[in-house]
């Protein structure tokens, strides 16, 4: 194994069968999404979808957002899908009459290198947490999610990146970044230069799925996830423009396709879990100083919601994992992966859906008609939820945007801009 700078080099004998699933899956998920892009992009200016409606209402600001329903052909058939696009002011540059061309032009630099360079190093951050600390030892992990000490896991929301593999573009080699700078994303602009895509990671933050079976009023199951997947950053996806278009002096654009990871845990749709999906997030600087966000996101609809194994053995590996808070898990996936081999497995349900279509038949129609109780009020939640998730990763990489006074020193950069890394 030789390093190479940032990255390491390794035979192909040294990739996990893991590794070489998720490689060998790149090419698939990559032309889908683009299908997906190409698609967008055509129906889009007309809004001409199958079902366009509202997605949320923001007051006293020119701010849009709306969600669709289609269907796209893609190479595995003809897909149904949903999408959110929401556009909003990001930030506005003021400057004194007079320099105002001045400043948008200086401002427009600024962007492209954030964008570019350091957006998906810094797109998590952290909220307000207790400065109490507890002279405790550690609780086990079976009692952990019992104690009211204050978690010494710092609370965190929006995105978080990192690299793991890298195609390069002139010898097609493969290979691992180095877990040192799995945090300093590529620049974007190396993508169609130096890389032909890079797959990354996201760990979404503060990422809860409620589910109210009796309505707004009534008790909640609210499922807190650690929710993590896989994505390819391809040039395709990457938009770096000076002057497209009167009035605009730059548009600056992250995108990346979602890989389905292999079936786990409770849920069967939402991140991780996409047949094929899409997503770009582009930054516009304009010559009045404005900056705006424009954040598009398709997917393939979701045909399961939820999934709960029927097998007991599958419930008694749960139950193991969440007793010892997780600590099993590394013990028993060996057994795990044995048990996953039986000739006869008992199947899953979905409650979600189960729920769904059984009160519509007890009320001849009446709970999705009158009480919202239906499969496309479920799509256009979790359009919502993505929409609020999204929304908090823009602001609060705004926060991050303004107090460094400039992008392009990276001399005078914190260590935690650079390595994509705090504390």
């Amino acid at each position: 194994m030789t390093s190479t700078g940032r990255t390491t080099r390794l035979p192909d004998g040294e990739f996990t069968a893991a590794d070489r699933a998720v490689l060998a899956s790149v090419d698939r998920y990559l032309s889908d999404a683009l299908l997906l892009k190409r698609w967008f992009d055509r129906v889009d200016p007309t809004r001409a979808y199958a079902e366009c409606f509202e997605l949320q209402r923001t007051f006293n600001r020119p701010d849009t957002s709306y969600g669709f329903f289609d269907e796209v052909q893609l190479s595995f058939g003809r897909v149904p899908v949903m999408g959110s696009v929401q556009d909003m002011l990001y930030d506005w540059v003021r400057a004194p009459a007079g320099s105002e061309r001045e400043v948008a032009a200086w401002t427009n630099r600024q962007v492209r290198e954030f964008v570019l360079r350091y957006f998906m190093r810094v797109s998590d951050f952290r909220q307000p947490e207790s400065g109490e600390t507890q002279r405790v030892a550690a609780p086990p992990p079976c009692l952990a999610r019992l104690s009211w000490c204050p978690s010494t896991d710092p609370p965190r929301e929006g995105f978080g990146f990192t690299q793991l593999f890298y195609k390069l573009r002139e010898t097609g080699e493969i290979g691992r970044f180095s877990e040192a700078d799995a945090s300093v994303i590529v620049d974007l602009r190396d993508l169609g230069r130096t890389y032909e895509w890079v797959v990354a990671k996201v760990r979404i933050f503060d990422f809860d799925v409620t589910f109210r079976p009796l309505g707004e009023g009534g008790p909640e199951i609210v499922f807190t996830l650690d929710e993590q997947s896989q994505l390819v950053l391809s040039p395709e996806l990457i938009t770096d423009r000076t002057d497209p278009e009167p009035g605009v002096l730059g548009e600056y654009a992250v995108g990346y396709a979602f890989i389905k990871a292999p079936p786990s845990g409770f849920l069967a749709y939402g991140p991780g879990r996409f047949d094929a999906a899409v997503e770009v997030i582009r930054f516009s600087v304009l010559a009045s100083g404005q900056i705006r966000v424009h954040m598009v996101f398709v997917a393939n609809r979701p045909t399961a919601v939820a999934s709960v194994s029927l097998d007991p053995v599958d419930w008694a590996l749960w139950t193991a994992d969440r007793i010892s808070g997780g600590a099993a898990a590394g013990l028993l996936r060996p057994l795990r992966e044995a048990l996953d081999e039986r000739p006869i497995r008992l199947g899953a349900f979905d409650p979600v859906y189960t729920y769904v279509a059984l009160a519509n038949v007890l009320t001849g129609g009446y709970a999705a008609d009158r009480l919202c109780i239906a499969r496309d009020a479920l799509d256009k939640q979790f359009l919502v939820q993505h929409f609020r998730q999204h929304y908090q990763t823009i602001v609060g990489s705004l926060l991050t945007w303004r107090q460094i006074p400039d992008w392009l020193d990276a001399s005078a950069l914190p260590e935690w801009v650079i390595t994509g890394r705090s504390s």
